[in-house]
């Protein structure tokens, strides 16, 4: 996905007319797809030139929307040793009910100004290298029903539970069995980001069997649950998300913060 995030405005970059800037768009969102698991999956792609600029591979937006997909890695990365002669002014992602790593998200949304690609590469062969990405503002929005679904997977020492978001709160219910403990347990805790990658529960109060823990039950417990989500070490976001507040509302955990695409890992074999 990160080689064609523009190529449907291709057409136009080569100075096609619109006939020609749809079936790129369609084109594009053909690839994406083929990146993407999911038998229900869905791809939208719009782009929107600037101006006469487009000639010289400047495009005002450059629009992706995907929806019911699987992934397990972020697809899309930058390449700092490629050419930025192309621009792209506004990269918005509007991506919907998808898993990533088995973690049902039901919605991400980013705007990134000012991202850069290879142009020269882009004409003489046609693919789309990003070079930079400049810093943008997102959010990414999980259901309490999901969340409680991934911690019963990501814990072997939590057997069930259930999730509750509301009024700034989060309470895990559930049953587990842990170090020094086998019970019935409940949470009450806020959710926190102390460095903008994971989710952690603070001041946290817990109970076992209807009792409040002793403090070392209690470290016991949240040393298991913390972080409740890791975006890197978890999801694969490698820096894309910087979160700086989380709400919980409505059965909601809404996330929100700077979003950029990172560089792409010296390991990753490329897309």
């Amino acid at each position: 996905m990160g080689l064609i995030v523009v190529a449907a405005g291709l057409g136009l970059l080569l100075g096609l007319g619109q006939s020609e800037e749809r079936r790129f768009e369609r084109a594009a969102a053909s690839e994406i797809s083929s990146k993407l698991g999911g038998e229900e999956k869905k791809v939208r792609v719009n782009v929107r030139p600037h101006g006469v600029g487009a000639l010289q591979g400047d495009l005002t937006v450059a629009q992706i929307f995907a929806e019911r997909f699987t992934l397990d890695e972020l697809p899309l990365f930058t390449e700092p040793d490629r050419n930025p002669s192309g621009r792209i002014r506004s990269l918005q992602l509007r991506l919907t009910e998808f898993h990533l790593r088995g973690l049902l998200v039901q919605s991400l949304e980013a705007d990134i100004p000012e991202c850069r690609y290879d142009f020269d590469l882009a004409r003489r062969e046609r693919t789309i290298r990003l070079a930079r990405s400049g810093q943008g503002t997102g959010s990414v929005t999980v259901r309490s029903t999901d969340l409680a679904e991934w911690i019963d997977r990501k814990y072997a020492e939590i057997k069930e539970c259930q999730v509750t978001l509301e009024d700034g709160w989060v309470r895990v219910d559930g049953y587990g069995e842990f170090v020094i403990v086998k019970s019935r347990f409940s949470v009450l805790a806020k959710l926190v980001s102390p460095d903008g990658r994971r989710v952690m529960l603070d001041r946290a109060r817990i109970t076992f069997d209807g009792v409040p823990a002793d403090p070392m039950a209690a470290k016991v417990l949240l040393d298991v649950m913390n972080p409740v989500v890791d975006l890197d070490a978890d999801l694969g976001l490698y820096g894309a998300v910087n979160v700086e507040t989380i709400r919980a509302e409505n059965g909601l955990m809404i996330a929100s913060g700077r979003t950029q695409i990172p560089e792409k890992p010296a390991e990753n074999p490329g897309i």
